[in-house]
């Protein structure tokens, strides 16, 4: 499964409703599931509570995967608990894009 249990670091690149609170924290995730054909990754939260990722922003998905780390933008779509714990729906926008290592 492509992308499947890769750390992700989930960071908020903005915000859409021009009131909302920016958060600069940086987030680790599991990716639990990749859905391909729906560009949406199913993320579950590491270690934060699921009300502290805004809905109202646009963030920035750094996945680290060693044969081939990239890096895409978008929006929660969904936050939610089931068994496999906190999970967001991650709704990628522009595809994927090769992470630059410095």
């Amino acid at each position: 499964m492509k992308y499947g249990g890769c750390t992700a670091k989930l960071r908020m690149d903005r915000v859409i409703l021009e009131d909302s609170f920016f958060d600069e924290t940086e987030y680790l995730c599991k990716i639990i599931a990749y859905d391909e054909e729906e560009e949406t990754l199913y993320l579950v939260s590491e270690e934060a509570e699921l009300t502290f990722y805004s809905l109202d922003g646009i963030y920035e998905c750094s996945i680290e995967d060693p044969k081939d780390p990239v890096v895409c933008k978008g929006i929660l779509k969904e936050r939610y608990w089931n068994k496999a714990g906190r999970v967001m729906k991650f709704k990628i926008q522009n595809g994927f894009y090769k992470k630059v290592l410095n």
